[in-house]
């Protein structure tokens, strides 16, 4: 598995990655369901009193979502309306926020751009301009991003040019390319309006008398999406774009809405349709995202792990792009320095694409009552990270209802395999799933959850270093993958195919579960995990990207290239305890990574990575999907005529009841010629039963093992409510030990002048943020510095070197680069790299260049 990024309400979320118990109330879902009724709203959710044996499950008692315009959202807390607004306001509410002497969490992890359709339209009449890359090369020089970041955020944004976050490690450690490169592709209007004349004249495009473009006669309209919810600064970004755009001669067809209304144009749609040109798009991680090689593949290209047709649809890349991007993402390389190269390769290529123009990395802040504590994932904020819904509680009282405002909810189908990846939709789904292992929040790195330890071994010679002890991190100068693991899947037989003879790979996961698993961890219908809930999982890698599956859907296979591309193999060495080894080429530098994103088994399905199931729910959707009713992604939906599959209201409820009454009447076993090594006839009635009694009770198929179970949902109304799970595994109180997150802040100070052919010394402090005292040495993985010159460009890239004290550092520009410099300004930027959070702290200093 990949880290995975969301598309805020944004968007979508992108993923190489990726949801009640028969003794939980029988509370009535409201759906859209033939006969359903409806659920009071989340801000009216009754209090009641939620069995929860020695602090098991979620610290709430319930916590109740609804859906809260931005722009009310501080005046809605403070009347008491609800406890916490958890998407995240721009920072310009932050003055608002402090007035209102609010409590709230501030985290980077969400960005802006504007997307295009790359695609030929299938009316030839009708010119898309974006599907040259020249064009889409040439939106950056018309965007004054410094001009966005002052206007839309008072100065609280970061310009952005690249896929990567410009606070995180990775931009870094490449600061130099990425200056050069936005110096280039710096505001120049001019140079923007001739490049794209050039192109368009070549494209049959023509300028009319009145100074707007004309294609067949007619004038060159673009079909603009620009969304006015959320923090609304994208209604206010979208509208500068349109003016830039107009400026340069183009003929501007807007259309306001909302995420879900657009998304059914630009995600659900059709991009050779021609229904839009452009989108207002945004992006947030789904943690701290430590290694953002992948990010090339998810945002650019033509095999994109996000499953998004539109990426599909840019079959004119860069074959030297794709190739980079490929390796990025699958780890292709043997060192540290081909790694750096790779990303210096791919970055000015990336912005040769510009599928994405970037405009901006926000810091947001999700504002909350002060009786609240929660923890935040420095790089993704509260709702698109993991662990926040594990920390939720009220300082001064035991359980109580928690009443959450977000931007939108239930913004597609929700289903484990394709479903909804909307990040509201994911906070959601978040606290009904668990998983085997947990993201650190801070560092990127992932603990053991329902895992008890790992074993890694790797190549001799790879860059892989461990920095926690629940791994033990071995090398080999061979690592031999068993010629009985399991390398592909036969869907005509419902077999594994052995590997054979003479495979290797990169590396080998072997994790090892604890004894009491199957009594320990429960679904929320009762059942009991077992072993036939990760062989299904295993099955689900290929059976529905093979094109003799009765349930082939080619979206899910182009997602499964990434996964196909570096999985090797994977056997099941031991049933009770459970053991699985996993062979890999994925590639990164922590072992966690590896680990945390390369073992397979715990059965949370592929796509987005927010579906947790069960064996029997996959069974069922998958007996509607091969009987041509429904279909797990958009896609195919749209090609069969059909519904999406959705386990948690709608049409697809009432086709989902008959499939899972046909398979209870037989005590079906899926898979039977591999799934009855593992399950019975008994206990799949068992599990059958479970199911449906879960329905009846609830009204609903999303079924998890997470602290919390989806106790009501309201498709129309926009409201969800989570009642705690008193028979979760662990007790509440298991991730207490996360509080604030230990950020630094770096000041740079120097000569006001620097002399021609001299040493420059700069004294570098880090400090620990909102302390103010120094921080330890021994935290900071290194003190990097630039030297930039009066144009701007860089010029020296170098190390600060310790000074004698803690967060004490000297940054020395040496003689031999001064000599270099001509008179006037320049500057010196450092950036301080941190071991126990991984943002790092940046600071400048200028200074006059002197003879």
């Amino acid at each position: 598995m990949l880290q995975k990024r969301f598309m805020a309400v944004l968007g979508l979320l992108v993923v190489a990655s990726m949801i009640l118990s028969a003794c939980g109330p029988a509370t009535t879902a409201a759906t859209t369901a033939p006969g359903a009724t409806s659920a009071p709203e989340a801000t009216e959710v009754p209090e009641v009193v939620i069995p929860n044996p020695e602090g098991q499950g979620g610290y709430l008692d319930r916590i109740a979502f609804s859906v809260v315009d931005g722009d009310s959202a501080v005046s809605q807390i403070s009347a008491g309306a609800i406890d916490m607004y958890s998407y995240g306001l721009a920072s310009t509410s932050l003055p608002d926020i402090l007035e209102a002497g609010l409590s709230y969490a501030s985290f980077y992890g969400t960005y802006y751009d504007m997307m295009f359709n790359v695609a030929p339209f299938t009316d030839t009449t009708v010119l898309n301009p974006f599907t040259n890359r020249k064009i889409r090369e040439a939106m950056n020089w018309l965007i004054d991003r410094d001009y966005i970041n002052q206007e839309v955020y008072a100065g609280g944004a970061l310009p952005k040019f690249t896929p990567l976050t410009t606070q995180l490690v990775d931009y870094t450690g490449v600061i130099d390319v990425a200056r050069g490169l936005e110096a280039y592709y710096a505001y120049n209007p001019d140079k923007a309006a001739e490049v794209v004349a050039a192109e368009l004249e070549a494209m049959g495009a023509t300028m009319g008398a009145d100074g707007k473009w004309q294609f067949n006669g007619a004038p060159l309209s673009l079909k603009f999406l620009i969304r006015n919810d959320g923090d609304g600064t994208r209604l206010a970004m979208g509208d500068y774009y349109t003016a830039q755009l107009e400026s340069i001669g183009f003929t501007m067809d807007v259309q306001y809405g909302t995420g879900s209304e657009l998304a059914a144009l630009w995600q659900s749609g059709t991009p050779e349709v021609g229904e839009w040109n452009i989108y207002t798009a945004g992006w947030g991680s789904s943690g701290l995202n430590r290694d953002e090689g992948s990010s090339f593949n998810q945002m650019y290209a033509s095999n994109s792990i996000n499953g998004l047709a539109l990426f599909f649809a840019n079959t004119d890349m860069d074959p030297t792009f794709l190739e980079t991007s490929d390796k990025l993402i699958n780890g292709d390389y043997a060192t540290l320095d081909e790694r750096h190269d790779l990303f210096v390769e791919a970055l000015p290529l990336a912005l040769q694409d510009s599928l994405q123009v970037w405009l901006v990395d926000t810091l947001q802040f999700a504002p909350f009552n002060n009786n609240v504590s929660v923890t935040y994932d420095v790089g993704a904020g509260i709702e698109a990270a993991r662990l926040p819904v594990y920390t939720l509680r009220f300082i001064d009282q035991e359980g109580g209802t928690m009443r959450i405002g977000t931007s939108d909810l239930f913004g597609d189908a929700w289903n484990p395999i394709l479903g909804s990846n909307w990040i509201y939709d994911n906070f959601v789904q978040t606290a009904t799933r668990s998983s085997a292992f947990m993201p650190d929040p801070f560092t990127g790195l992932f603990w053991p959850h329902h895992a008890a330890s790992a074993t890694l071994t790797m190549q001799t010679g790879l860059p892989v270093a461990t920095n926690f002890d629940w791994v033990t991190l071995d090398f080999a100068d061979t690592v031999a993958v068993p010629a009985d693991a399991w390398g592909d899947w036969d869907s005509v037989s419902q077999t594994f195919i052995p590997v054979g003879e003479g495979v290797t790979a990169k590396g080998k996961i072997v994790v090892t579960y604890p004894d009491d698993l199957y009594e320990t961890v429960k679904w929320h219908d009762g059942s009991n995990f077992s072993i036939a809930d990760v062989v299904m999982s295993l099955i689900t890698i290929w059976e529905p990207v093979n094109p003799e599956s009765p349930i082939y859907d080619e979206a899910q296979a182009l997602v499964a290239e990434a996964l196909l591309g570096t999985l090797k193999g994977v056997r099941i060495t031991s049933t009770d305890p459970l053991v699985i080894e996993t062979y890999t080429d994925l590639l990164y530098p922590d072992a966690e990574l590896i680990v945390g994103f390369g073992a397979l088994g715990w059965p949370i399905y592929s796509g987005n990575g927010s579906g947790e199931a069960p064996w029997q729910v996959i069974a069922m959707g998958n007996a509607a999907e091969a009987a041509g009713q429904l279909a797990y992604s958009q896609d195919k939906a749209d090609l069969g005529g059909v519904e999406m599959t959705n386990l948690v209201g709608g049409p697809s409820l009432e086709i989902l009841s008959a499939q899972l009454a046909d398979l209870a009447a037989n005590s079906t076993i899926p898979y039977a010629p591999t799934m009855s090594m593992y399950l019975t006839a008994d206990e799949a009635a068992a599990r059958y039963a479970n199911l449906q009694a879960w329905f009846d009770a609830q009204g609903h198929y999303w079924v998890g093992t997470g602290p919390y179970f989806l106790d009501q949902v309201d498709l129309v109304a926009k409201t969800a409510v989570v009642t705690n799970f008193a028979d979760f595994a662990d007790s509440s109180d298991r991730w207490a030990d996360f509080s604030s997150p230990p950020l630094a802040d770096v000041l740079v100070e120097g000569p006001a002048q620097v002399t021609i052919g001299d040493d420059a010394a700069f004294n570098v402090t880090v400090t620990t943020r909102g302390e103010g005292e120094a921080y330890p040495s021994a935290d900071i993985k290194e003190v990097k510095f630039i030297v930039y010159n009066e144009a701007g460009e860089t010029v020296f890239v170098g190390n600060a070197v310790a000074a004698g004290g803690d967060g004490l550092f000297t940054a020395t520009i040496p003689a031999d680069v001064t000599a270099d410099l001509v008179a006037g300004s320049g500057r010196i930027e450092v950036a301080a790299v941190l071991i126990p959070v991984a943002i790092p702290a940046f600071s400048t200093a200028d200074y006059v260049v002197a003879q």
